[in-house]
């Protein structure tokens, strides 16, 4: 047998083996699968560096616990609590809503607490000057996390505050995501780190070769101020976020501020992604206490959800999915990206069918391309069926919102689609308040004024190129 043909069978029986460990090992969706044996099959050489770059899953591995140190003890007496019936009695607002509740504070590590007040941040510029002066004004600590921080002025601006911060005495923490904030590196942070600043890099690329591929990024944006302020939402750290960009004009998204008892949740979130990867955790030089009990009758209530690769739910997914099953009037969704898995398109597909009303308000340009061709197969889809789908035509939407029949309203990180819901570490905020349904509703509704509608007529006139385009990224859609 010639070295030729040896490398050939090599190769054979290497894709054969990986498809055998994508079928029978790997828990992947039935999509994913067939995706990636699609891959190997027609790319063998490519393919197998494909897999092993971007398909391989997180398991057994410090990355994907979701360990939350401070709120054990309110989540034991919360579970007990809700199986006594005690813990929601009484609440109008919960109504028809205990079955989310009751998922999230049972399987997703998730109690239910209330934030004293919840500002909607929708300006890049109205965010930053907020979080901005909240950190100027901190006096025991700044914890921020975040998946890109670019390294332009506003970056810039945002990094010498807080090494500012750190010569004060404030306790500044910061975890980036490895990839996501790439250029954040020591000889950038220089002057932060000498002034006693911490950096942390959530997953590098290096760690690929040890735990996993580089397709699982941690995109969350979490903020935490002296254990009295919380930020959490879509905006990352940068320029174009706040300025009109040449490709994609005006970014449009959506952030929250937030005070009261939520705060300590968020900040268990921040203190668990920091301590992964980590042999002994180092949540004990943080003093604050999260009350056992705290009353849900002031305030937003609401539940912190997150989710990530390697994890026995979809933990957010599951969250829309029972949020749209309990529809009765309206659903209005604002997603970057719009690649629903079976459950969440089925469940749309029934909601739309069901005679609910379902608006979904997507940009008017890519910023990735597969994938914005992608969203446009499965948002035609639902026009054919009934919906409402909106173009964004302002900017770049990238807020990632979906309220229902003035109730219940979510809004954290999470895209609607396979890398948001299956590869990625994301968090998201559950709101059980008729008012902050209401502000996110008349949100949608002033961003309507920026949109113009997509009708099936149109729709069904796109061009062969444009069909094309879909199909193809619709096969890669389980990848993307």
């Amino acid at each position: 047998m010639s070295w030729t043909e040896f490398l050939i069978l090599s190769i054979l029986l290497l894709n054969i083996f990986l498809g055998l460990v994508i079928i029978f090992h790997e828990r992947k969706s039935a999509q994913a699968t067939w995706a990636w044996l699609m891959v190997l099959l027609f790319l063998p050489v490519a393919g197998l560096i494909f897999y092993f770059i971007f398909g391989r899953e997180l398991k057994n591995n410090p990355w994907n616990e979701n360990s939350l140190f401070k709120t054990n003890a309110l989540l034991r007496y919360q579970r007990e609590a809700f199986a006594k019936r005690t813990l929601i009695r009484n609440t109008p607002s919960f109504e028809g809503l205990e079955g989310l509740i009751y998922m999230h504070l049972t399987h997703n590590h998730a109690p239910l607490t209330h934030a004293r007040s919840v500002d909607l941040l929708t300006d890049g510029k109205e965010k930053f000057e907020a979080l901005f002066e909240d950190i100027r004004s901190a006096q025991d600590y700044v914890h921020l996390q975040y998946f890109a921080i670019n390294t332009d002025e506003l970056g810039g601006n945002f990094i010498r505050l807080l090494t500012e911060k750190a010569r004060q005495g404030v306790e500044v923490m910061l975890l980036v995501d490895g990839l996501g904030s790439y250029k954040l590196t020591n000889r950038y942070l220089k002057n932060y780190l000498n002034a006693g600043g911490k950096v942390k890099r959530f997953f590098p690329p290096r760690s690929m070769f040890s735990y996993g591929s580089l397709n699982h990024r941690n995109h969350r944006k979490i903020g935490i101020i002296d254990d009295g302020i919380a930020y959490m939402g879509g905006f990352n750290i940068g320029d174009k976020y706040t300025t009109e960009n040449d490709n994609l004009g005006y970014w449009r998204d959506s952030h929250l501020r937030i005070t009261g008892s939520a705060v300590h949740h968020l900040h268990d979130q921040f203190i668990s992604d920091w301590n992964k990867g980590r042999k002994v955790g180092s949540h004990e030089f943080h003093s604050y206490q999260v009350p056992v009990f705290s009353s849900l009758n002031s305030g937003v209530p609401m539940q912190i959800v997150a989710s990530g690769p390697g994890l026995e739910h979809n933990q957010v997914k599951n969250g829309f999915v029972r949020m749209i099953q309990k529809a009765k009037h309206y659903i209005y969704i604002q997603t970057p990206y719009f690649i629903p898995d079976f459950g969440l398109f089925d469940n749309l597909r029934v909601a739309i069918l069901s005679g609910i009303d379902v608006k979904i308000m997507i940009p008017n340009k890519p910023d990735h391309p597969f994938i914005y061709w992608a969203t446009y197969f499965y948002i035609g889809e639902l026009i054919k069926l009934g919906a409402t789908v909106y173009i964004y035509d302002h900017g770049f939407i990238h807020a990632k919102t979906m309220v229902v029949d003035d109730q219940v309203s979510t809004l954290g990180t999470t895209n609607m689609d396979e890398r948001s819901v299956r590869l990625n570490f994301e968090v998201n905020t559950f709101m059980y308040d008729e008012a902050m349904a209401l502000r996110m509703k008349e949100t949608f509704q002033h961003d309507l004024a920026h949109c113009r509608k997509l009708p099936l007529e149109e729709y069904e006139q796109r061009s062969t190129w444009i069909r094309i385009k879909e199909n193809f990224s619709k096969l890669l859609s389980p990848l993307l």
